[in-house]
């Protein structure tokens, strides 16, 4: 009688040791898009070089414009007082204790991670988008969740992505809401354009409100492209292709009607926690008693808005002030006053953003979860 052969295993696949595996969706585990170019020293010491001059061409004109000098800012920064300070910073640590919150929110619930990892990815984030030129610091979200959390990349860029939709519907909303109120209370009838521009923003915050929920309709063209030019059956088109599926359902789930709702609602309570903090910090920096809670709501967020341009420079330092001075200026604010007190603002706004940032990578580095870099990216 001949043996029979002993069955046949099938070989597991070799990995190098230290050498990042690839899943379905393309991405290699705990890396962000694009992580494979990433900038040399001397590449980013231009970058930042590049934004610091962005920033001083549009500062340098709007402090010659206001007559502003160093004298100008240290007696404006010389009114704010420590219990004018004090609620402002509590309400910025607040706005970080939100935002985690809305991330975890939309992220699937079996990547959720616990509160402290999020809240220091949040902190660490925010100060990369804040220092960093360009809006490069986006990024960072979902480098800094895979590796400390082991967050799926797809999972990670579909919760940014919602959470920026949210945050731009919910500055138009607050910005419309502030026209149609000033308009309806007569405050500034010089400005007969509140209520038709103050509907205008409403109906743009539905709209973006609206896209939050069907953000992977976003990945529509783009599947279209692909098809219009014939790339679909290519090799480099169908990895593409692997990579928007994966997206999209990552995508459509944090748009989930109950996630969406929860998310929306965190959104208001940051934008509301932001507007409080520009209008404590405007008042006791002495932008004027004449300027309320709806004058600070409509200049702040102006600001806001002209500080998302993707070309900011760094620590969005003058499209911020250039905002700031346009919106304030509507209500009377001398130049020079606006000028000093948009940049005081700002200047109280990067301390805080330092030190909650250094706090978030300390927290980033005591709280990392064992193994996090290997989690796979479903």
């Amino acid at each position: 009688m001949s043996q029979r052969p002993p069955p046949q295993v099938p070989a597991e696949p070799q990995v190098a040791s230290g050498a990042p595996s690839r899943t379905a969706t393309g991405l290699e585990n705990g890396s962000s898009p694009g992580a494979g170019s990433r900038l040399t020293p001397l590449g980013l010491a231009w970058r930042l070089c590049v934004s610091f001059l962005a920033a001083a061409a549009v500062l340098v004109p709007l402090f010659v414009w206001g007559g502003v000098d160093g004298e100008t800012i240290g007696s404006t920064w010389a009114r704010l007082s420590f219990f004018a300070w004090l609620p402002a910073f509590a309400l910025h640590a607040f706005l970080y204790v939100v935002r985690s919150w809305r991330f975890a929110v939309l992220l699937p619930a079996e990547h959720r991670p616990p509160q402290r990892q999020m809240l220091s990815v949040c902190a660490a984030h925010t100060l990369a988008t804040f220092v960093l030129p360009a809006k490069l610091g986006e990024a960072t979200f979902v480098l800094y969740a895979g590796r400390v959390a082991g967050v799926p990349a797809a999972a990670s860029v579909a919760a940014l992505v919602v959470s920026r939709i949210l945050d731009m519907a919910s500055v138009f909303l607050a910005l419309g809401v502030a026209c149609v109120a000033m308009h309806q209370a007569g405050a500034w009838p010089e400005h007969a354009w509140f209520l038709p521009a103050g509907v205008a923003l409403l109906a743009l915050s539905a709209g973006g409100f609206g896209l939050a929920a069907r953000g992977d309709s976003l990945l529509a063209a783009l599947r279209f492209l692909l098809r219009a030019l014939r790339l679909d059956d290519t090799r480099p088109g169908r990895a593409l292709a692997g990579r928007v599926d994966s997206l999209e359902s990552a995508l459509r789930h944090a748009g989930s009607p109950a996630r969406l709702a929860a998310a929306a609602a965190l959104s208001l309570l940051a934008w509301l926690a932001v507007f409080l903090f520009c209008a404590i910090l405007a008042r006791g920096l002495g932008i004027g008693a004449h300027i309320g809670l709806l004058e600070a709501i409509f200049g702040s967020a102006l600001a806001m808005i002209t500080s998302l341009v993707p070309l900011s420079a760094f620590a969005n330092f003058g499209t911020f002030e250039a905002g700031w001075v346009g919106g304030f200026g509507l209500f009377g604010v001398p130049g020079d006053v606006a000028v000093a007190t948009g940049v005081g603002l700002h200047l109280v706004q990067l301390a805080h953003v330092v030190a909650l940032g250094l706090l978030g990578h300390a927290g980033m580095a005591l709280w990392a979860r064992p193994g996090a870099k290997s989690v796979k990216q479903n």
